[in-house]
């Protein structure tokens, strides 16, 4: 059974969740990310810079732990891609460790920011280049697969480009979106069906994984589901 199209299930989740205020940096004078509901200007460089650290980072953790190694980043002065570059490796080792896989995540940094320092001279800049282009040049970067890559877009650039995560897929086949499909056809899905908006592409982002977290679980609570009469799978049980 096929639910509410995606237009729809945005519609109440905003609704009934509110803004949700991805993707979360860490204000002036702060010590760690904070969500900015209603926010939507477009990234700072270095909020762009924090976001990209945070996408690398994430990868495999949990966000809480992100928050950990962005906030240690912070209290070292390794603000800027060029500290973080000068850094040296088992020092920058241990300022992210608490984000796991730290060694390996310690060389994506380093190799990701000297990949951006050859294309321009500013993040936001080469975060500006054509849509198509820049996202294979993305790709090509050790380390930064479909989901990183379509986060830093979204988010770091403010380009209008959907982000489809575990929770994306899992959702969408238990409303009957998606069967088998994988991460591009799945986005492919998705963007037909909505406007091409970075504000709606980064709310519907976000709603979904409030969604995942509270109730479109592993094992689904789908009693006070937001959208439960719209899924294939709510509606049956």
């Amino acid at each position: 059974m096929r639910g509410w199209p995606p237009g729809r299930v945005y519609a109440v989740l905003l609704s009934r969740l509110g803004p949700q205020g991805w993707w979360p940096v860490t204000p002036r004078g702060g010590s760690r990310p904070v969500y900015r509901p209603g926010r939507y200007a477009r990234p700072t460089e270095g909020e762009a810079l924090e976001i990209v650290l945070g996408a690398i980072l994430t990868q495999n953790t949990a966000w809480t732990n992100v928050e950990r190694a962005l906030a240690s980043l912070r209290a070292a002065g390794a603000t800027t891609s060029a500290s973080i570059l000068r850094a040296d490796r088992r020092r920058l080792e241990r300022l992210i460790r608490s984000s796991g896989y730290f060694r390996q995540k310690a060389a994506r940094l380093k190799i990701f920011l000297e990949h951006a320092r050859r294309r321009a001279p500013t993040l936001r800049r080469w975060l500006s280049r054509p849509l198509d282009a820049l996202r294979k040049d993305l790709l090509s970067v050790n380390g930064v697969g479909p989901e990183t890559a379509d986060s830093i877009l979204l988010y770091a650039g403010g380009r209008p480009v959907f982000v489809v995560d575990a929770y994306t897929l899992r959702i969408g086949r238990r409303i009957g979106w998606f069967s088998g499909e994988g991460y591009d056809d799945a986005q492919r899905y998705l963007v037909r069906r909505l406007p091409r908006s970075v504000t709606v592409y980064q709310e519907f982002h976000a709603l979904v994984v409030a969604l995942a977290k509270y109730f479109c679980r592993t094992e689904p609570v789908c009693v006070g589901c937001p959208i439960r009469e719209g899924c294939g799978h709510g509606s049956r049980s």
